[in-house]
């Protein structure tokens, strides 16, 4: 009895020194601990590993996890793990297919055929082990059009649709909503000129708006992914607007976003107008400040609260081209060519006129 353990442990040993996970450990007094606490699965099937060492690309202390130890079909699950060649640079990530949650679920070496797929595994790996997305009843239909989707330009690795395509896929919120599958749909059609990668600000693109939980309960978030599409100059501005609790559920809330849209060109009245419809501290906020700083020009030459009367006036006119109601799918065109670089001088000039224009 002594004597086969003492083999096992050895064989233990040698099975570390020669997938170069020994190393791994402080001292052999730690490997001896660790050992003794192995159960008889996780022994054998340490002992079971024969691939040969260059093929593991990954970190070779994965193959001793303990949630990997603990499956019945250990060789295998190390076999399909070793198979997938298109993770150079992103083999750290690795880990992620050995959270639990990822490891239970029926669909792993389906998931792990679909990876493979991909141009590059890297943003598949960001959201395999998520649970929130193993669980997606849309989780087939999201992880093949992860892998397979392009830009719209045909752009190759193009990150920003992948990163908008799996911010989506695993999102709580969109998956719970019914506009989920058609969001998804509305990302790849306009592509990366209507994204932004996660995680930048100011938020201000269809994928942020597509997991954002005031819009997603808005009952026209599919008009206002469109319009947001349409006009990514202004995307931070409308964004801002479409994503406050209180104005959409203002009678003069659309008026206020074609008010907007029929003036990007103008961005120092699209400021304007978003302050007013959300206040000061949102419209500064979202203001792109690495490329402008309308509030602090305008202030500085303008007394604001006579511009923000004027543009109440305007927005609250009564006028038969501020009734019409956005329908998905119509495109929303810019009506007045307004200079888009104005001078300090003509600034206010500039904003009278247009408040004037009927």
């Amino acid at each position: 009895m002594i004597n086969n353990y003492i083999l096992s442990t050895q064989d233990i040993k040698n099975q570390l020194l020669k997938y170069n996970i020994i190393d791994s450990f402080l001292s052999e007094e730690e490997i001896s601990r660790w050992i003794s606490k192995l159960t008889k699965l996780q022994i054998k099937n340490i002992l079971s590993l024969d691939l040969k060492p260059e093929n593991i690309k990954f970190d070779s202390k994965l193959l001793i996890d303990n949630n990997l130890l603990n499956t019945k079909d250990y060789l295998k699950r190390i076999n399909a793990l070793v198979s997938i060649n298109n993770a150079d640079g992103w083999y750290h990530l690795f880990d992620r297919m050995l959270r639990p949650e990822f490891l239970n679920s029926s669909k792993f070496y389906q998931d792990i055929e679909t990876l493979k797929q991909a141009e590059c595994a890297q943003i598949p790996l960001w959201i395999i082990g998520e649970s929130t997305f193993i669980n997606s009843p849309y989780h087939d239909e999201d992880f093949e059009l992860l892998v397979t989707s392009k830009d719209i330009n045909d752009k190759k690795k193009d990150y920003v649709v992948w990163d908008a395509i799996a911010t989506v896929s695993k999102n709580e919120e969109s998956i719970r909503s019914c506009y989920h599958r058609k969001d998804l749909q509305t990302i790849v059609r306009y592509g990366s000129k209507s994204l932004q990668m996660s995680c930048t600000y100011p938020e201000g693109s269809i994928n942020n708006l597509a997991v954002n939980p005031i819009s997603l309960n808005y009952s026209r978030h599919l008009d206002d992914m469109e319009i947001l599409a349409q006009n990514p100059e202004i995307g931070n501005f409308l964004y801002a607007v479409m994503t406050d609790k209180n104005t959409i559920r203002k009678n003069n809330y659309r008026r206020i976003i074609r008010e907007m849209i029929d003036n990007k060109e103008n961005k120092y009245y699209v400021f304007m107008v978003c302050y007013y419809a959300i206040g000061e501290k949102k419209a500064i906020d979202a203001q792109n400040i690495c490329v402008e700083n309308y509030f602090n020009e305008i202030r500085r030459l303008y007394n604001i609260e006579d511009l923000l009367k004027k543009i109440d006036e305007r927005i609250n006119v009564i006028d038969g081209d501020y009734e019409e109601i956005f329908t998905y799918g119509i495109e929303c065109n810019s009506k007045n060519n307004i200079e888009t670089n104005i001078s300090n001088e003509n600034l206010f000039q500039k904003i009278k006129k247009k408040i004037k224009i009927k």
